[in-house]
């Protein structure tokens, strides 16, 4: 037996070594899920003597992609590399390069592929263009609906302006080669479900197909699986049912029930090898709750009985954040946890607020994921679309971010005129400079800027490395001396980002294959798949996050915060038993996060959207604890620091914004009366106001 198979338990290595027809791995939290996947496709490769080329493998971000093709590597040697590991939205763009102009629908193989911003860019240009009131017209809302329509066939068009704005979107894309997220999908969906050249090509070339994460595949992505598996019928999905929680971006729960209509054969992983045994208990109670179960299964720890979970109470969303702010400089004090070890979840975004101004006060180190994704940043933004107009100046989606940028003498009335010129003559707007009918400064400035651009786009014949093009275009373009004049620490900021971005090219070195310029589209492909948990973070730092976020994560510590009904379960799913019954997934997923300790904390009251509010605990606490009394304030455990669950204390030195420096004289109920300088003297005031800060 290889080393590798010895390391896996019997029903991990039943389903490692499967090779022939179809097999669902039901891979509850933390049973290995992914070293399974991994050695069965290494498995294939060295034992069964199949072709990495024949073998498909799609997950959904490009670090578990990145990840799973290293473990193949390390297990499999070197020619493992060839085979097909992909993201579903990259494997899109594979299927697309080559058989997009089957579709007949106008789009060429060097597509051009564009994020959810640059799609509301040019929603909120036809909107504007239509003489539509922006208010009435909300590019989110109508970007939703497009997007609705691509993938659903849903036609939630209010009205015949959106209707129109959806054809003139789509049409813009065409006459560009543009593609947005939904297109890489649903595009990749209809090749092969509508033309028998490209299904016959890719149903030959997969002998072998697996799928990660399948809980979270849409319908769309099953019938791509489903098509592209059905001659071979060897298609090994691995999932886990009860940590679907992605039904609002279009994840479908049933997807479980249609494989096994359509393939069958099951194995079910419930060795969890990440959390104790009282933290499982916990998760076992929970997700017994739920009655549409396709596999039902109890989680089991090889890790011992470890430290029960505890829950409390505090007086307010204040008290509550102060709460878990003494217990994590006690763990990291007192237990020698590492601020990294330590995770804050909560339902949504709107709830850490207050969390967050917690930590910086006691001076907590953190990081918040779902913040500003690196990609989204204005000056990466900038110089991608420069590399992109070099490689093909006739892309006018991209011509236009960066015409005036750095300002050149070229404002939006000569922009306009270029472009009316161009569609005028059916050219682009690049070509156009050489037809304007304007003179003056703008008429000078737009020859000089093609002129810059051809003379940039002329040193990509003589680049080797893709590491030289980032700051060549960045300084050359006169972007870096447009920062640097600007003298302050966020122009600083984002000149860094933009060396980072340096960083990011480099690393593509050892990623792709061909000449300099194939090497180049390869990395923009990728970078427009990118996330923002695809980007490491090594810094010593607590987690705040939704439970969205951290799916897929694990940590020594967890705190499951603002456990209240009306919040958590959210009040519009306890009107359906299927959006409940998701809400509790949710929850399931926060409790399998944690191995070693899980704190669930609530509030009795709470600072919501400008309104105070009395909320209830959780159901889900009375579901995962049922033989104590949850329900009751006064019956949940104290919390070892609970006396010192306020910022303030008498006798601390603070300032304010406003009144300055002065002396807290006391704390109680959240109201801190603090002594000023004259002429302010004594004020009450709330404690946690941002205005106050400790000195």
């Amino acid at each position: 037996m290889t080393d590798w198979l010895s390391k896996l338990n019997d029903q991990q290595r039943k389903a490692a070594t499967h090779v022939e027809g179809p097999l669902f791995v039901v891979a509850g939290a933390g049973t290995g899920k992914t070293r399974t996947l991994t050695t069965r496709v290494a498995y294939l490769i060295e034992q069964a003597g199949i072709s990495p080329e024949s073998i498909l493998a799609v997950t959904f971000t490009n670090k578990a992609a990145r990840e799973m093709k290293e473990r193949i590597i390390d297990m499999a040697g070197p020619h493992a590399v060839k085979t097909w590991i992909y993201t579903f939205h990259a494997f899109g763009v594979q299927v697309l390069r080559e058989f997009i102009d089957r579709l007949n629908q106008g789009y060429k193989k060097n597509f051009n592929i564009i994020d959810e911003d640059d799609a509301k860019a040019i929603i909120r240009d036809l909107i504007k263009s239509q003489n539509l009131d922006n208010k009435q017209y909300k590019v989110n809302d109508i970007r939703n609906k497009i997007s609705d329509y691509k993938y659903f066939k849903e036609d939630k068009f209010d009205d015949y302006h959106e209707r129109n704005i959806y054809q003139l979107y789509q049409k813009n894309l065409v006459e560009n080669n543009l593609l947005d997220f939904d297109d890489l999908q649903v595009l990749t969906h209809e090749l092969l479900l509508t033309d028998e050249v490209t299904r016959t090509y890719y149903q030959n070339k997969f002998q072998y197909i697996l799928v990660d994460e399948f809980q979270d595949t849409d319908h769309i992505q099953y019938e791509i699986i489903k098509l592209l598996g059905m001659k071979h019928r060897n298609v090994f999905v691995v999932g886990d049912p009860d940590q679907s929680i992605y039904g609002f971006r279009g994840a479908d729960y049933n997807n479980a029930n249609k494989f096994m209509k359509d393939f069958g054969n099951q194995v079910v992983l419930d060795l969890n090898y990440r959390s104790t045994t009282h933290i499982l208990s916990y998760a076992n109670r929970l997700i017994k709750r739920n009655q549409n179960r396709p596999f039902e299964k109890d989680l089991k720890s090889n890790l011992g009985d470890g430290i029960e979970p505890v829950i409390w109470s505090a007086q307010s969303d204040f008290n509550e954040a102060n709460m878990v702010a003494n217990e994590i400089k006690r763990l990291v004090s007192d237990y020698h946890y590492n601020y990294e070890d330590i995770a804050i979840l909560y339902r949504n975004n709107a709830l850490s607020r207050t969390f967050e101004d917690t930590m910086m006060k006691h001076n907590i180190p953190y990081v918040m994921y779902g913040g500003i994704s690196f990609y989204q940043r204005k000056e990466i933004k900038d110089v991608l679309a420069y590399i992109r107009v070099l490689l093909n100046p006739n892309l006018d989606f991209y011509f236009k971010r960066i015409i005036n940028v750095p300002k050149r003498a070229i404002g939006p009335t000569s922009v306009q005129k270029l472009e009316a010129k161009a569609k005028e003559l059916k050219i682009s707007m690049f070509e156009a400079i050489d037809h304007i009918d304007f003179s003056g400064k703008a008429k000078d400035a737009l020859h000089e800027f093609k002129s810059l651009i051809l003379e940039m786009s002329d040193k990509l014949n003589y680049m080797e490395s893709l590491e030289e093009i980032v700051m060549y275009v960045a300084y050359h373009s006169g972007y870096i001396a447009m920062l640097e004049e600007e003298k302050d620490d966020i122009s600083e900021d984002r000149i860094d980002n933009i060396k980072e971005l340096k960083s990011v090219f480099v690393q593509g070195e050892q990623f792709y294959e061909g000449n300099f310029v194939e090497r180049l589209q390869q990395l923009l492909d990728q970078i427009a798949l990118y996330s923002d948990l695809d980007k490491a973070d090594d810094r010593n730092a607590i987690k705040l996050s939704t439970f969205h976020q951290v799916k897929g994560l694990e940590f020594k510590v967890v705190f499951m915060t603002v456990m209240e009904d009306e919040i958590f379960p959210s009040p519009l799913s306890t009107f359906d038993p299927k959006d409940l019954e998701e809400e509790r997934r949710i929850a399931y997923v926060g409790v399998t996060r944690a191995k070693e300790r899980l704190y669930l904390t609530r509030s009795e009251s709470r600072l919501l959207y400008g309104n105070w509010m009395n909320p209830s605990p959780s159901r889900f606490l009375k579901e995962m604890r049922p033989v104590q009394e949850v329900f009751t304030s006064r019956k949940f455990e104290s919390s070892p620091t609970q006396k010192n669950t306020t910022f303030l204390n008498a006798g601390d030195k603070v300032n304010h914004i406003v009144f300055g420096e002065g002396i807290v004289v006391g704390v109680e109920d959240g109201i801190a009366t603090i002594a000023f300088k004259m002429p302010h003297g004594i004020k009450k005031l709330l404690e946690n106001h941002p205005s106050i800060k400790k000195i």
